[in-house]
């Protein structure tokens, strides 16, 4: 049963006994960051329209501003799923077995539901996803850092001595 903290998780427990490494490279995890940023933006721009267009509904505004109201909240809906899907595709590219929604089931849950629904729960389902994958990545990349230096030429900022137990080079002069 595995006791320490799970990669994929991100918690400790024995009902995740099977844990996986999780590993990308610097330039897939920075593209996965720079692609939830897009999507958190798309999201929220899409949120606001959304909670405006209800707001005219609920204040029974006059029928062309509630149509253009709802034309713009369905103009959010596209750039929202294809960011959805970049996350997806982004995700997977570094774990492969991450739980979240591709173009078939966006594409599937689009149709069965209204796009105002599918707008707003979807990326929900892959920010979560991505969220504790980047999180993974930074916990990896920190116990990367923790550990002493692998080169005796030179001292990397962070490092805490050599292999053989000799300070680091920048480390302060001790007592």
């Amino acid at each position: 049963m595995g006791t320490g903290p799970s990669p994929r998780y991100g918690d400790a427990g024995p009902r995740h006994a099977m844990t996986r490494t999780i590993t990308a490279t610097e330039d897939t995890a920075q593209s996965l960051r720079s692609a939830r940023r897009a999507l958190l933006r798309a999201y929220a721009l899409h949120v606001a329209w959304f909670a405006g267009m209800c707001a005219f509904a609920a204040t029974h505004w006059n029928d062309d501003g509630l149509r253009i109201a709802v034309l713009l909240t369905l103009l959010t809906v596209p750039p929202v799923l294809r960011r959805t899907v970049r996350v997806h595709r982004l995700c997977r590219a570094i774990d492969p077995q991450a739980r979240t929604l591709g173009r078939g089931p966006v594409l599937l849950i689009t149709l069965v539901l209204r796009p105002f629904e599918s707008g707003l729960v979807l990326p929900l389902k892959n920010l979560w996803a991505c969220r504790r994958l980047l999180r993974a990545i930074d916990a990896s990349q920190q116990v990367t850092l923790d550990r002493p230096c692998d080169t005796h030429e030179g001292d990397t900022p962070g490092c805490r001595g050599r292999p053989d137990g000799t300070p680091p080079l920048d480390a302060p002069p001790g007592p």
